[in-house]
């Protein structure tokens, strides 16, 4: 019965795979969607999936990646992870084969808080924004954006990112790395406690950044299994209403807010917030093409988005927070969330372009 649930899933997770096709019955082709394939030659397909007894495994003659089902899944579309390991599990499996049983969190839809380990390996060379002096650089940048001190714990410094960055990730070119310089360091954690990417944001001020053409924000996975970054998921409730920020900082301010990184997180939603009301709070900039295009993406979806009203100037939440309370920003938000033909109405007012 295995094979047929395996065969099942890899139909499934075929719509995200280029150049896919069956070959045989126990045996489909496509382009790897862990390695990329070929760039030089878009028809080559490298990526095998064959049947040793009554699993399925996944294996990339490119770059050489091993998997189960159940790990391919898992790296790939973490819904359908999700979903074919209830399936194994409700049809009786054993445990033996490629499938591992649920844990308990899955199987009933309890997500515990996260078990974090005092100091994992990525966070060890790091200095904390809660033992850092008073005077220390970090300190005040924290105090300056107004930085709730109750997060100093999760956020740390760096005086060599570069460095840093290669320890997170070794496989990175010189060329990537950039000029070595002292940042704030923001950890992406999941609910095990363990870093999967950090961000480093610039300490410098705005004219200086300019004129050294410095970038504020970097990112670095150090699990590149997970094709979009949602920060803060170990903190939120999924059955409460989540706000949905663009910067991590951001999120910060807000009860029960993550921050997504990249405009393509929108079709990458974890499978903790699969069944959650979101409400998506791009920043206001109503002249800035991309987030147009992006609320538009939204509202296209049938999803909630924040419109600002015109009385708000400010760019971001952490600009706002100068100004007014957190509790004051987040009504504002609650009283512009809109759907449909209003959300609709109210982008076309509200942009610039």
């Amino acid at each position: 019965m295995s094979s047929y649930i395996d065969r099942k899933y890899i139909n499934l997770v075929s719509t995200h795979l280029d150049k896919f096709a069956w070959k045989k019955d126990n045996l489909a082709n496509c382009r790897c969607p862990i390695c990329g394939d070929s760039q030089r030659n878009k028809t080559k397909a490298r990526g095998y999936f064959y049947q040793k007894g009554n699993d399925f495994f996944y294996k990339c003659h490119n770059c050489g990646a091993g998997y189960s089902l159940f790990r391919f899944l898992e790296a790939v579309s973490p819904t359908l992870h999700k979903e074919y390991s209830l399936e194994r599990w409700k049809n009786g499996e054993n445990g033996r084969s490629n499938y591992i049983k649920p844990k308990e969190e899955d199987m009933f839809g309890i997500f515990a808080k996260p078990k974090f380990e005092p100091k994992c390996d990525l966070i060890k060379p790091l200095l904390s924004a809660k033992d850092a002096p008073a005077n220390h650089v970090v300190r005040r940048f924290l105090e300056a954006r107004k930085i709730p001190s109750k997060f100093y714990d999760i956020l740390y410094y760096t005086e060599n990112f570069r460095a840093y960055m290669q320890l997170v990730d070794p496989d990175l070119e010189n060329k990537d790395l950039g000029m070595p310089e002292p940042r704030l360091v923001i950890p992406f954690f999941n609910k095990k406690g363990q870093v999967v990417a950090v961000q480093g944001r610039t300490l410098l001020p705005s004219d200086q950044m300019k004129a050294r053409q410095t970038v504020r924000y970097i990112t670095v996975k150090s699990d590149k299994s997970i094709d979009r970054l949602w920060y803060g998921l170990w903190r939120v409730n999924p059955k409460k209403k989540v706000y949905v920020v663009e910067g991590p900082l951001d999120s910060l301010f807000v009860p029960n807010t993550v921050a997504m990184v990249g405009a393509g997180a929108i079709d990458n939603v974890p499978s903790r917030l699969q069944n959650t009301e979101m409400v998506y709070v791009l920043d206001n900039e109503p002249r800035n093409r991309q987030i147009v295009a992006y609320n538009q993406q939204l509202i296209d979806k049938g999803l909630s988005v924040c419109i600002w009203p015109e009385n708000i100037n400010e760019k971001d939440i952490n600009d706002m927070i100068y100004k007014m309370s957190a509790n004051k920003i987040k009504k504002i938000i609650d009283d512009n969330t809109c759907s449909g033909i209003e959300a609709q109405l109210r982008l076309n007012e509200w942009k610039r372009i």
